[in-house]
Order: C-alpha cells, then structure tokens, then sequence
C-alpha cells in the first residue's frame, strides 16, 4: 500500500512497534537500503514529505505498523483483483505441461504469438518457446492480452499489437530472479550438474504457478507495478487502435495509402523513446503496402508551423532547399511521414548535406531549439532531418543564486543561449572517478554507435547460468541514422566545416534580413505561440536510473520503501528552484507510474506543465516566444561572430586524443629583439581583443569569457573561462594588470580590479564561498591556488592590502585539501599549491602561510614513490605511471619542495628535490636531447619540448633551482640538464637558420614557452643569447598583422594565460620587460626577479 492510502485512520502503535518503525527510519536516512538511496549530504529524502504534512511521527508510526494490521484495515487493492483472476483464469485449467494452460479466447498463446514474431510463421522447432524473465508474469501476459481483445473487439490472436512488452516486463523482475537464483544456489536447492543446468531448472520452477506465485507475494510492490505496467500496455494500444480507426480517411488522405482497418498494420514497435504520461511512446508501424508512419502520442503542431517556417525560408532564397516532412497534426496527437536514412551518392551530396546542418543550425538557434542529439536526427542522403522538435521555443529559467556562476557572470546564460546549446555541434559527455576518464559523444553531428557509455550500468553477468549477478559496466551506446555517409561510409565532419559554417551565415543572413516578416502577427514565429513544447528541469537520465534502481529487490517488499527510493534519488534537485516542492512532487508521481517525467509549456506561456495540469506557475522567467523575439531581434554581426566561435570550438572536441600542435611555417627571423614599444603594442592589440569580445553581465559582475578549455589532458570544450590562473579569468587579470601598470592604461587596471575583487568576495565569503571553495582544484595553476597567486601579485603590483588578506584567508582553505589530495601536481593539486603559497609567502610572511607551506612540502614527501633512478609521483592525470616535466611530474614536484626547504628551513626536503632530479635524469633521451612523455594517453616514444612536457618545462625549473644554496650538490646536474634542455629548446625554434617553432605562440605548449625556457636558462648560465627575444619580436610581428596563433586546436582564439591571448600578450611583456614582468610559467613571487636573490642569501623567514 502506498503512503498516500496508508495514511487514513493509521492506528496506535505498541512501544515495539514504534521501536521497529524508529529503526527503519535511521536505516532509510543512514542508506542502507541500497546505493541509490543514499541521500547526498546535506539532503534530506523526507523534506517533500514533511513539507507537504508528513510528520516524522506519523512516518514512524506507519513503517511500524504490522502487516496484519494493514490488511484489516484497509480493502484489498484492485490489483491483487488482477493477480488473482490471472492466475485463476490462466492456470491448471488446460493441458500445459507446466501447470498453465495453453490460453483460451481461442488459443491464445502467447508464448506461440512471441515465437511466431521472433522466428516467422510456420516454424516448428520441436519445442514450446520461452519468455526468459517475463515467464514469471506468464498469467498477466495472458491476462493483459486477453482484456486488450475485450476493449478492441475484432484483433487477431497473431497482430503485432497483442505482442506482449517482454523487455519491460523482463527488466522489472530481473534483479528479483537473480537474487532468488543465487538463494537457490546457495541453498542447494537446483538440480543439475553444470551451471548452466541448475539455472534450466531455477527456470523451470519459475515457469510453475505456484512458485510464480509465491515469488509475487513476497515481493508485493512487483506485483503491483507489472499490474500497472500492463494496465498502461492495455490503455496505450487500445487507444492507438481507436485513434488510428477514427483518422484511416485523414491518413489516406495525407499519405496517400487505401487502407481499411487495423489488420493493415502488420508490424508496430512502441518504446521509440521514454515512456511518459501513462506509459505513452512514440511508434512506428508498418502497413500492407510497406508504407511505414510514426505515431507520436503527443501534439505535433510543432512540426507542422516548423514544416511551415521551412518552407518560408526556402522560399525566400535558401540556396539548398531544407527538407519538410508529411505531418498529420490531431487534437493531443498525430501521425508522422517516415524518414528512412539514405546514403550520399558523392562529395557533392555531403557537401550539402553539411551545408543544410549549417543551415538548419542557424534556424535552431534562432527558435531557440535543444536536444537534438544523435537519436532526433536522419541522415537521408544529402538531407538531414529532424524528428523531435518539441524542445523548441525554451524558455529563460529562473536564475538561482550560485557563487560560481556569479564567477562567470552572464558566459552560462550565453552558452545556454548560443548554438552550443542546441545539442547539434559536438560536445563530449565527460566523467571522472577513480577508475579514470571516461566520455561519449552523442551529438547529432557527429555522435554515432560503437562507443561506451561514459557512466557504469546495471547489466548481468554469467548469463544462463546459476551464476548470474547484477553488475556495472560501461555498455555500448546504440547506433542511430545521424551520421552523413558517401557510399554507406561515414563521413568525418571536419572535413566539411567550410560547408557547415556557410550554410549556417547563409540561413542566418536570411533569417536576419526576413526578421519583420518571420515576426509579424500573423507570420510563421507567431504560429508557433499555442504549440505545446517541452521543458526539461533536469537530465532524463537521472529519471531513468531512479526507475531502474526502483527494481531493486530491497524495496519491493513494501511500498514505503519504494516510495523511499524514490525520494531519494530525487532530493537534491531543483536546489533554490521557486516552486521545487510542487516539481519535486510532480516527479514522484510520474515515477510512480513508471513513467519518465515530462513537462511542456506554451510558448507563448510561462506556467510549467504536467500530463495533469499546472505544476508551477510562473516558472519561466521569460516565455519561449519572447525569447525566440529577443534572439531574431539581436541577431547581427555581433552575434553572428559568436556563433561563429561556437561553432569552430565545439568542432574541436572532434580532435580528443591529437596533438594542437600545427604544421610550423618557416619564416626568417627579425635582426632585432623585441623591445618594449613593438611588446606593449602587440600586447595592446590583445587586450583590446580581450575587451571587446568579454561578456558584460550585471553591473556589479566583472566581465567574463568563453573559452576553449581542456578538460582531463585530452578533451577540449567551450565553456565559462572560469577562474583558474590556466586559462580563466585569474590569469587574465594578470596580464591585464601588469599592462596597465606598463601603459597607464585605466580601461586594463579597471577590469582587472573588478576580477580580482570577484574573486576574493566570491572565494572568501563565508555565507556563499564555503561550498564553492571545496569544489575547486586547488593548483597554482588552478582555481584556489591560482587565486591566491594572483591576489598575490595584484596585491604587490598596486599596493593593495586587501587583496593580501583576500590571499592569505583562503591558505586554510588550501591546507585542509592537502590530506585528500589526489592530483598532486604542479597544475591542480598540492605542488602547485605550495608554489601559490610560498609566492604570498615571500610577499606576506605569516607563520600560517609557512605552516601550510611545511603541510603541502610533508604532503608531498609522503606521496613520493621510491623508483628507478629516484623518486617520483603518481597523480590523478596518470596514476599508472610517474610522468617527467613541469606541469605534472618530477620537475613540478622538485620546484615545490625546493621552494618550501628554502621558506621553511626544512632542509631535508632538498633530499627528496635531488632524487626528483636524479629521476628525470634516468628518464632523459640523451639522443634526442629531451625527456620523453610518458602519459598513456600519447603514444609510446613521444616527445614533446614545452612548458607542460618536455625539455622547455625542465629547462625553466633547472634554471630556477641554480644558485640555491640547499641544492648546492646537484648543481652539475642541474647545469647539465639547462643546457641540454636550452639547445633543445633552440633546435626547436630555428632550423637551418630559419625559425620554424611549434606552429602556435601560446605559454604552455607554444614558441613563447620555449623562448621563457631560453630567457631564464642565458643568466642562469651566465650566457648571453638573443635567439628567445628574436622569436619574440616575429611572434610580436604576427599579432599585429592578426596572426594570432593560440594553443588549441584549429587556431581557434582562446582568451586564457597559458593557452590563448592573454598568455601571448604576457609572454611579449615578460621578454621584452623581464625586470618588470614575473615569470609566470614557474609560478615566482612578485619582485624583480621572483624572489632569486631572496634564495642566495638563505630566503628563511
């Protein structure tokens, strides 16, 4: 019985039942039931309960309650009526060998009916066909059958429509039977000699009503669920039959067939997608004359004004005309033309077929469109099509206050707003856990089969066996008809980007100049202003894995354990949502149909809907229709170069596991060095670029950026620059900062201060910060360690105490990260954190910095492992193996505890600096002059000469470690090492006396890496060698022709420090003002010369 009948009339409790009902309770909240219904922290699965007057009392009182009690007091539900007229009626009353009979309603079987579909008519193989799992529910199969004869009098035993839904029934008592095979086992209780054999006769005894019975009584809930699962089989079929029968003339009409009746259809598959609203699913279905049609058991007038806008545009001079599909729109409704998949003939084809992606790209983006992933669209031919369009006309959400997204001010609106939101471009699907990276791309460009879910699912192993369990693997993503092919082999979409990206300024162009027509009264935008459209609160397949874990056997014994597990996998939703206790409730009672919630709108409407009415008023803060006017009125040069950016970022996400170096353009080198007037002119065109392209939100947020970013050392994405000192907003304030102090420029300081003072209001709060804070890498060049670098240095460039004490209230925040700590490194974890400090350090002696300072340098001694050669670490990027250089291995970790032996007076971590060095040098290629990268994701052999991997990386960190007094014995080896590391480094960037380079300028993996590498290593060695600042006054030449060549993928412009713009323009600072600028790339103190002259006389404070 479930909570909401239990409720009446619930009676007194003994003081043990209550005791029991107490005991209950604790275990819910403490998750003991299973995994999923473990309630994340600081959620409570009963807060919806409570808030709509469950008290925690009465909770106890009814999970104390008897059984017996339940019975007395309340009638029998209807569908235990069901189970037992089932079973009276399917069972012991014919011949059937295994006590049910063969079916009466004129032999009816459905065992006979499933076998007929599976293998063809007229096959006899010897043998009555099984149901696997569903055989538990044999006598409800037959049941559900022979009432949906009843209602749709005139059916055939053999029509597809009475086919009995297996793989839902099948996956609803799966874990059930698993879990009473393995009792069985273990019990003894199985016959046979092999494994195979026991589990023949598990089933055998599953076949049997009586033990089919028994297995439902000890688990109610599934027996009430498998009732209300066929009650929905029933009603969905029998209203697709009457439908069907009272549109037949509309349908002949419009698809232009002569069929008569239902015995027309002679093939239907529902399931086409999520079940909503009762059970309800698209289908497709075939007729007799091979005509195929889709049945969408919802509104199409969507469809039908997007046919209508369609044909607008191609009326108005689309050069390849964009295919409109047959759509008979009735009341809730309509039936659907087919599309099948085709292949293109030639080039040709492809070209259009991508020119029509760009094209519809651009139409999307302006209804404001999603979801279009790789299962709403089909590649026919040089057509693509697109079969679910509900999510059009979106709505604006009500903003929820969130300190992170204050960070990025308006960039997640725009983004939402943008084509990267329309689910068409490529956007990867990445998590991460312990087991490592995993990702999916399931875009409708360019998303396909043959990939892994990036999540773990519930499958069963040892299959057919009495071995058979529940576990969780990546499973293989089903194909879809997206993909353009030529000749039935799939095309990579990066070859056609030039017709993408034409097609899509082209229909754009259009739909700018056409703007008052589309949006006049009576024009093809205002149709679409009754249309029922549909919002999406959260991802569907948090719905999904709630359903599926429902199933677990734990909570099927009483519905208020199931009702649990409901709760809590939805709990920690909607967080600051107006209305979230009425959408939370709404969810509950869709799962508790079994179905995956679904909502809709108007666009024209703000109100949220369900299949039973108004959930939340008022829940959009913008209607989809004013939204969609807003965006056509604001299309423009401005926007169209956005989109532009969009575009070109998400097609790098197509380049996961290959390297952003390009093909180096050899040129000759410049006589002269940079010098500070060609530095600060460059470095003025970049900034000005950083201004002009910024995203401007409120007037007390700072402006922001997107960027492409890489995520997991492989995947590059768009998205927020975030705050990191990588590639967010901390390393752009620096550069701007140091080039308004150089030019006097206010406009660079301004934008600067308002960064850095977001930052520390943002990171620093105790009310809004603290959550925030412990979801943050905490990297010197990450988001806290490089905050704290950057006040650091803001601080000391314009005299600002308040940002040091911004900088030195988060050093708790860094020092309580220390001890779970799995990155380590220089980047994201504790080196670079180290590094962050003993910059704050240098500038603010405190003995909390120099306490956290001895944490992270302890930290780090801790986590070092003993290998060939010295000692190394394992971190989060690679944890399989030690890597060499800078950014992630020895040399970071060598750099960190140097830095903190010298602050802290801790000289034995300068034993640890030298094994680090020592191991770098067992892994140097003295052939090749450099140190191989060992990451797994690259290939065995590979080189790389850059900040992050490589001869540059080293080379930067040798030259910083010479002259300090506590490696006074290693200082051979790290001379040694500058110079092979600098001619290297010099071999890279001039060859045959023409520079050739990386083929791109960026800090960490570009030519300005590899000349920072030569501008330390010349005084290091007490050499002279203007090889560095040449490179730097052609990289300076480039920019101010627009040349800018950033370190990502396809030369797409990224505004960060160590990949984009910013670090181009700090790099140019850094080379031509070196007394002024501080190296950046090894994370040094603000001063001079970071703090070198601090390390020859001791540096102990």
């Amino acid at each position: 019985m479930p909570l909401h009948d239990r409720r009446p009339g619930a009676p007194a409790v003994t003081a043990e039942q209550r005791a029991h009902g107490l005991r209950r309770l604790e275990l819910w909240r403490g998750g003991i039931l299973f995994s999923a219904g473990k309630p994340a922290t600081g959620v409570d699965p009963l807060e919806r309960w409570m808030a709509t007057g469950v008290t925690e009392e009465e909770l106890i009182t009814l999970l104390g309650e008897p059984a017996e009690s339940l019975a007395e007091r309340l009638p029998a539900p209807e569908w235990l009526k069901v189970i037992a007229e089932a079973w009276r009626q399917h069972t012991s009353d014919g011949d059937g060998d295994d006590g049910y009979s063969d079916g009466d309603d004129g032999g009816d079987d459905v065992r006979g009916h499933v076998h007929a579909a599976t293998h063809g008519p007229g096959r006899d193989h010897g043998h009555r066909p099984g149901l696997g799992p569903a055989e538990l529910a044999l006598p409800l199969l037959r049941w559900a059958r022979g009432e949906l004869r009843r209602r749709v009098p005139g059916l055939p035993a053999d029509h597809p429509l009475l086919l009995p839904p297996l793989e839902t029934i099948s996956s609803m008592v799966s874990r059930v039977l698993v879990l009473e095979l393995n009792v069985a086992r273990v019990t003894g209780d199985l016959a046979g000699d092999t494994p195979e054999e026991r589990f023949a006769t598990f089933m055998a005894t599953v076949r049997t009503p009586e033990r089919a019975l028994e297995i439902l009584s000890e688990y109610p809930v599934l027996a009430r669920e498998l009732v209300a699962s066929l009650r929905h089989w029933i009603d969905v079929r029998q209203e697709f039959a009457e439908r069907f029968l009272a549109d037949l003339p509309r349908l002949r009409a419009v698809f232009g067939g002569s069929w008569r009746g239902l015995g027309d259809v002679t093939d239907i598959g529902f399931g086409a997608g999520d079940t909503h609203n009762g059970g309800r699913s698209v289908a497709l279905f075939t007729l007799s004359d091979r005509t195929k049609l889709v049945y969408k058991p919802r509104s199409v007038a969507v469809e039908r004004h997007f046919n209508d806008l369609l044909a607008r545009l191609n009326d108005r001079g689309l050069r390849h005309p964009l295919r409109t599909v047959e759509v008979l729109a009735r009341p809730g409704y309509g039936w659907v033309e087919h599309v099948a998949s085709g292949t293109c003939a030639d080039e040709a084809e492809a070209d259009r077929f991508f020119w029509r992606q760009g094209a519809h790209l651009a139409v999307f983006h302006a209804i404001c469109g999603a979801d279009l992933h790789l299962q709403n669209l089909i590649a026919a031919g040089e057509h693509p099509v697109f079969v679910d369009l509900e999510a059009t006309f979106l709505g604006r959400s009500r903003a929820v206050a969130d300190p992170v997204l204050r960070i990025a001010g308006a960039v997640p609106d725009v983004l939402n707003d943008s084509v990267l939101g329309i689910g068409l471009l490529p956007e990867r699907i990445i998590e991460v856990d312990d087991s490592g990276w995993r990702d999916a791309e399931i875009s409708g460009l360019a998303g396909g089969g043959g990939q892994l879910s990036p999540s773990v699912l519930p499958t069963y192993a040892g299959q057919g066996t009495d071995e058979m369990r529940l576990v969780r693997e990546r499973m293989p993503i089903a194909g879809a008809d997206n993909r353009a092919s030529v000749g039935g082999t799939s095309v990579d979409p990066l070859r056609y980007r030039r017709s993408l990206a034409e097609g899509f300024e082209s229909a754009y162009g259009l739909i700018e100049r056409e703007r008052e027509e589309l949006l006049a009264e009576d024009g093809p935008i205002a149709a679409f202003a009754g249309d029922a459209v549909r919002h999406v609160p959260r991802p569907t397949s948090v719905y999904s894995r709630i359903l599926a874990e429902s199933m677990h056997p734990d909570v099927l014994r009483d519905s208020l354990d199931w009702e649990y597990v409901l709760e809590a996998g939805l709990a920690d939703g909607h967080r600051g949502v107006e209305g979230r206790i009425e959408l939370l409730t709404s969810e509950q009672r869709q799962l508790a149909r079994l179905d995956v919630p679904t909502y809709h709108t108007t666009p024209s409407a703000t109100d949220l809907c369900d299949a039973d009415g108004v959930v939340v008023r008022d829940f959009l803060a913008t209607s989809g229709m004013a939204a969609v006017r807003a965006k056509i009125r604001r299309m423009g040069p401005v926007d169209l170069r956005r989109q532009k950016w969009c575009i070109d970022a998400s097609l790098t996400g197509l380049t996961f596991g290959t390297r952003t170096r390009t093909a180096p353009r050899p040129r000759e080198l410049p006589d002269r060095p940079l010098d500070i007037r060609l530095a600060l002119r460059a470095a003025t065109a970049l900034a000005d670029e950083l201004l002009d392209t910024a995203v401007h939100g409120t007037d007390d947020q700072p402006p922001h950026w997107l960027s492409l970013n890489v995520v997991g050392e492989r995947y590059w994405r768009a998205g927020p620059a975030g705050i990191s000192l990588y590639d967010g907003v901390s390393g752009i304030a620096l550069f701007l900062a140091h080039l308004g102090s150089m030019t006097g420029d206010q406009r660079y300081r301004e934008v600067a201060e308002r960064i850095a003072q977001s930052l520390a209001d943002s990171l620093t709060s105790p009310d809004r910060g603290r959550h925030v804070r412990f979801s943050l890498s905490i990297g010197g060049f990450g988001e806290l360690g490089g905050a704290v670098y950057t006040l650091t240095h803001l601080a000391a460039l314009w005299d600002t105490p308040e940002l040091l004490d911004a900088a030195t209230a988060l050093v708790p925040e860094l020092a309580g990260r220390f001890a779970g700590d799995r990155e380590l490194d220089v980047v994201q974890g504790t080196a670079g954190a180290a590094l962050a400090l003993a910059a704050l350090h240098r500038t603010r002696p405190d003995e909390r910095t120099a306490d956290a300072l001895r944490l992270a340098a302890a930290t780090l001694a801790k986590a070092a492992t003993e290998v060939t050669g010295g000692a190394a670490w394992r971190t989060a990027v690679d944890p399989d193996r030690p890597l060499l250089g800078m950014s992630h291995g020895a040399s970071g970790f060598a750099l960190a505890l140097a830095r903190a032996a010298e602050l802290t007076g801790e000289d034995h971590h300068y034993r640890l600096c030298e094994e680090a060095l020592r191991f770098e040098r067992h892994g140097l290629d003295t052939g090749r002059g450099n140190w191989p990268d060992l990451r797994s994701i690259v290939p065995r052999g590979s080189f790389m000469d850059a900040w992050c991997h490589g001869a540059a990386g080293i080379g930067l960190v040798r030259a910083a470690l010479l002259g300090v007094e506590g490696l006074a014995d290693a200082h051979e080896l790290l001379a040694e090492d500058l110079r092979i590391a600098a001619g290297t480094v010099r071999g890279d960037l001039l060859r045959d006396g023409v520079h050739t380079g990386l083929g791109n300028d960026s800090l960490c993996h570009g030519d300005l890496g590899l000349v920072a590498a030569l501008l330390a290593a010349g005084p290091a060695l007490g050499e002279t060698d203007d090889l560095g600042p040449r490179v730097a006054r052609l990289v300076a030449d480039r920019v101010l022709a627009g040349d800018v060549r950033p370190g990502v993928p396809m030369g797409v412009t990224t505004p960060g420090l160590m990949t984009g713009s910013a670090g181009i323009g700090y790099g140019l600072l850094r080379v031509a003002a070196p007394d002024r600028v501080p190296d950046v790339l090894t994370l040094a103190a603000p001063g001079a010369d970071g703090g070198r002259d601090g390390r020859r006389h001791g540096g102990r404070r």
